[in-house]
């Protein structure tokens, strides 16, 4: 899957050709920035999900909900890219308090809350990977306005077909859940989501906890989820 995102602004350059060669037209801001150089980055790996909602989450239905959501997701990094900087092995926590319950404003309006990254980060990879999530270069992360980024120790244990995620500012437990055969996981086909992400298998989060920038959660058998991806791009990072 490639994607491309561009960040359009308000100031422009118009340039015509005359008498072969070309001139600033009328009107041209000269103190415009010159255009950045944008950087091809990829990132392969396992998504993990548990949000607020009892039973799985309408949103995943393209319905609304009775009020806004909250999320925690992690993406494991498993190979990756920014540029000529390898961030194979980094792995991602972000913490989200919806805007809005309206599926129409997922992902125009999103949410705020905190971004975590795994604390062996490089000052080479923090110094791509804030912009990178700041500015939602993969074009779908929920977290519009971040209230912070911190480097902490990022734990994921698995025990069969259970996930423990661990951080110092909070906790996620869940458990793939079974079809009818007792053994296959279900599974989400042709999601809204699987543009981004792929092979979307449902779970029941047991709890998960979080404790940070003001905001205090518990919650107990909510929705879950966990998915591939396998996302690149060519962006303006810097």
């Amino acid at each position: 899957m490639e994607f491309e995102v561009i960040k359009i602004t308000n100031s422009k350059i118009y340039i015509k050709e005359s008498n072969n060669s070309c001139n600033l037209s009328k009107g041209v801001n000269l103190m415009a920035k010159k255009p950045k150089t944008r950087l091809a980055w990829s990132m392969k790996g396992t998504w993990y999900e548990a949000c607020a909602a009892e039973g799985h989450c309408s949103m995943y239905f393209g319905r609304d909900l009775e009020k806004p959501c909250k999320s925690f997701q992690v993406f494991q990094i498993e190979e990756g890219q920014i540029g000529d900087v390898d961030i194979s092995g980094i792995r991602v926590v972000m913490v989200i308090d919806l805007f809005s319950p309206k599926y129409v404003d997922l992902m125009l309006k999103g949410g705020d809350g905190g971004f975590y990254i795994s604390k062996n980060a490089t000052d080479q990879q923090k110094e791509l990977l804030e912009p990178f999530l700041r500015k939602n270069i993969p074009g779908f992360l929920l977290l519009k306005k971040p209230l912070g980024i911190r480097y902490v120790d990022i734990n994921i244990e698995k025990e069969k077909t259970t996930y423990h995620i661990t951080m110092p500012y909070g906790e996620m437990k869940q458990t793939l859940t079974v079809g009818g055969d007792g053994k296959t996981p279900q599974r989400l086909e042709n999601s809204i989501f699987s543009i981004m992400l792929s092979d979307i298998k449902i779970c029941n989060s047991h709890f998960w906890r979080y404790n940070d920038y003001g905001k205090k959660w518990e919650f107990k058998n909510r929705s879950g989820a966990t998915a591939e991806f396998n996302l690149r791009g060519k962006s303006k990072i810097l």
